[in-house]
Parts: structure tokens; sequence; C-alpha cells
């Protein structure tokens, strides 16, 4: 499902404009420590906490590139 213009705009507000991933297997930031990268316009992407959670700004997670990719890894051996 697409995320609207309006929730993604309010998800880097509420990001203040930074990556929120605090994910242990980024390599580039350490766990639980928020990962210090910027949201880059047309390069960062609204990653859903739940599959389930819907389109809302409590399910979603700003996380830039980088780590967005890592979340396909997220939890595997």
């Amino acid at each position: 499902m697409a995320i609207s213009k309006v929730t993604r705009q309010l998800l880097s507000d509420r990001a203040e404009g930074q990556c929120e991933c605090k994910m242990s297997v980024c390599s580039h930031h350490s766990a639980g420590v928020r990962c210090p990268r910027p949201l880059v316009e047309g390069d960062w992407e609204a990653h859903h906490k739940s599959r389930d959670g819907g389109d809302t700004l409590s399910n979603l997670i700003a996380m830039c590139s980088e780590c967005h990719e890592n979340t396909r890894t997220y939890g595997k051996p």
C-alpha cells in the first residue's frame, strides 16, 4: 500500500529529518542508538512496524535506504 504524501511529510517531521532506526543488524550505528543519517528526499522509506497496523504514524518508522535494506535480514540467522 502506498503511503500518502501527507503521512510521509508528517513522518519526516516527527523524525526531525533523521532516520529513526535502532536495529542491531545495521553496521553503521550501534544497536539501540538511533541512526545518524538524514532522510534525503527520494532516498528514504516509510517502514511498517507491523504488517497489520496500516499506514498510521504510530505504525511507521522513517528509515534511510541503508537501514531499510537491512530489514530484509532482521531477525534471520
